[in-house]
C-alpha cells in the first residue's frame, strides 16, 4: 500500500523545512515565465475586525446561510458550494438561481471597496508570474496589479456560454501576465461563476466534453507544460479538484513540479487526498504554510535579483533615479532590474525619503550621487513632482569628464513618446535613446541593454565608493 509523505527528504533542510536551493528553484522558474500560480478559494482573504484573515467565500457563505436563516454547523456554513446547493435544492422556500447569483454579486461589489487583503498577497503580485489561475469569483489579486500601475491582461470563462473562439494567448518575455479566473467573474457575468454542485458538474462536462467548450486551447496548452506549478489555499479533500486537475493537465502530469501549500490556520489535507495527488500528478506537501512560504519565496526572490552581497567599498556608486511614481511605476522596474546587477544603489525619493522632505531630499542626494536618472514622459512634468525645483540645479551639475570638478552624469532617458527636447533636458547631449525613440516597446530590451552598457562603461572609470 503507498505511503504518503509531506515532501521528498532531499529537498528539506536539516530543521525540516524547505531547503534555501528549493526557494532559489522556484523563484528562478518563475524568473523565466516557467511557473504557473494557482489561488484556492482560501487564498483570496480578507481583514477581520479582530486582525485575523478569514477567506472570501467562506465569508459569502456565511452571508447566505444568515440571510436566510439557515442553521448550520460551522463546516457546512464555510462551504459556499454546500451553501448555495441548499438554496438552490430545498424542497420549501427554494431561493432561485438568479436571485441567488444577484445576492452573491452584491456581497463581492460590497467587499470590493478597500478590502485588507494579507501582505503576502502583495509579494506574490510583486513575482513575475506569466499565468495567475484564480478560482474564487472575484478579481481582488488582479486589483493589486492596478495599484502598483503593472500591468496585467484579466479574463475568465463563462461555463454557462463559453466563447466560441480562443483568443490565441500568448506568453512570452514581452507580454503582461495573465490573471484567469477559471470559476467565472462575479462583476460582468454572475451565472459564469461556478457556485454549487450542479455548477461544478456542469463545469466538469464542459472542459472534458468533445465538444471544445472549455476555457481557451492557448490557455490549456500553456498549463499543460512541464513546468513549476504551485497552488495556494485549495482544500485537496474536495472531490472535484481530482477530476478539474486530470482534465486541466491532460499530457504532462506526471512532469509537473507541484508544491501545494494551506493557509495558514487551515487544516492539512487528508492522507488517502496526498496519496492520490501524489500518485497522480508527482505533487508536495511541505510541512510549511502558505504565508511563510511566500514571505521566504519573495526574500529570496528579491536577494536573487539583487545578486550576490557586496561590501560598501565595492559599490560603484549611488544612482538617484527620478520619475513619477505612480504613472511611470512600470517604467522604474524595468530600468532598476537591469541596473542592479552594476553593483549600485539605487535611491528614489519614493523608496528613500521617508519621514523627509522630498524636494531636498533629492537636493541632498543628487550631490552625493555619480548618476542622475530621470525617467522622461509627459507625466514626469506633473506639478507635484518633487524633482521639479531642483532640474535646472541638476543639469548645471552635469559633469562626466575628469576635470578636477566632482563628477556626475545625468542620463535622462525617455521612457514613453514625448517630445524632451523642447524641455529642460534639450541641452543636454547624453539623452537616452540618442534617437529619441521611447524606451517602453517593440525595442525595449535592445534599448535597455544599452542603456546598461553605457553605465557599465562610465561607472567602471569610477573609483569604489563608501
Amino acid at each position: 500500500m503507498p505511503t504518503e509523505t509531506f515532501a521528498s527528504p532531499g529537498l528539506l533542510a536539516p530543521d525540516g523545512t524547505l531547503s534555501p536551493e528549493l526557494y532559489e528553484s522556484i523563484a528562478r522558474q518563475i524568473g523565466d515565465g516557467s511557473c504557473v500560480l494557482f489561488l484556492g478559494p482560501s487564498a483570496i482573504a480578507v481583514k477581520q475586525p479582530d486582525g485575523s484573515y478569514r477567506p472570501l467565500t467562506e465569508l459569502c457563505a456565511n452571508f447566505l446561510a444568515q440571510k436566510y436563516k439557515l442553521q448550520l454547523p460551522p463546516e457546512e456554513a464555510e462551504s459556499l458550494s454546500f451553501v448555495t446547493s441548499l438554496l438552490l435544492n430545498r424542497s420549501t422556500d427554494r431561493v432561485p438561481d438568479i436571485i441567488l447569483r444577484g445576492e452573491i454579486q452584491k456581497f463581492y461589489q460590497q467587499n470590493a471597496q478597500n478590502p485588507q487583503l494579507p501582505s503576502t498577497l502583495e509579494q506574490l503580485s510583486d513575482l513575475p508570474f506569466r499565468i495567475i489561475v484564480n478560482t474564487t469569483p472575484d478579481d481582488f489579486f488582479a486589483e493589486l496589479y492596478e495599484a502598483a500601475a503593472l500591468p496585467k491582461r484579466f479574463a475568465y470563462y463563462n461555463f454557462e456560454k463559453p466563447e466560441p473562439k480562443d483568443p490565441l494567448y500568448e506568453f512570452t518575455d514581452g507580454t503582461p501576465p495573465l490573471i484567469y479566473n477559471l470559476l467565472g467573474y462575479y462583476k460582468d457575468k454572475p451565472q459564469s461563476m461556478v457556485l454549487s454542485y450542479s455548477d461544478q458538474l456542469n463545469f466538469i462536462n464542459k472542459i472534458t466534453g468533445q465538444q471544445n467548450e472549455g476555457p481557451p486551447n492557448s490557455l490549456l496548452r500553456a498549463l499543460d507544460k512541464p513546468v513549476f506549478h504551485l497552488f495556494m489555499g485549495f482544500d485537496f479533500d474536495d472531490w472535484s479538484l481530482r477530476v478539474l486537475f486530470n482534465a486541466v493537465f491532460k499530457n504532462e502530469r506526471k512532469n509537473m513540479q507541484p508544491f501545494a501549500y494551506k493557509l495558514g490556520a487551515k487544516r492539512e489535507a487528508g492522507s488517502q487526498a496526498r496519496v492520490f495527488f501524489q500518485g497522480e500528478f508527482g505533487m508536495m506537501f511541505p510541512k510549511v504554510d502558505m504565508d511563510t512560504f511566500i514571505t521566504q519565496l519573495a526574500a529570496t526572490a528579491k536577494n536573487m535579483k539583487a545578486g550576490p552581497a557586496t561590501d560598501a567599498a565595492q559599490m560603484r556608486g549611488d544612482i538617484l533615479i527620478l520619475y513619477n511614481d505612480v504613472k511611470d511605476e512600470v517604467g522604474f522596474k524595468a530600468v532598476e532590474e537591469r541596473l542592479l546587477p552594476l553593483r549600485v544603489r539605487i535611491l528614489t525619493h519614493k523608496n528613500d525619503a521617508l519621514g523627509q522632505d522630498p524636494t531636498e531630499w533629492i537636493r541632498q542626494t543628487y550631490q552625493k550621487s555619480q548618476v542622475v536618472i530621470p525617467l522622461i514622459s509627459a507625466d514626469f512634468f506633473a506639478d507635484d513632482n518633487p524633482a521639479l525645483p531642483v532640474l535646472n540645479e541638476i543639469i548645471a551639475a552635469n559633469n562626466a569628464r575628469n576635470n578636477g570638478q566632482r563628477k556626475l552624469l545625468v542620463l535622462p532617458l525617455l521612457i514613453r513618446e514625448f517630445n524632451i527636447r523642447d524641455t529642460v533636458f534639450g541641452v543636454l547631449r547624453t539623452i537616452h535613446p540618442s534617437d529619441f525613440s521611447p524606451v517602453l516597446g517593440n525595442n525595449q530590451e535592445k534599448q535597455l541593454e544599452e542603456l546598461t552598457e553605457t553605465l557599465k562603461r562610465y561607472l567602471e572609470k569610477l573609483p569604489a565608493t563608501s
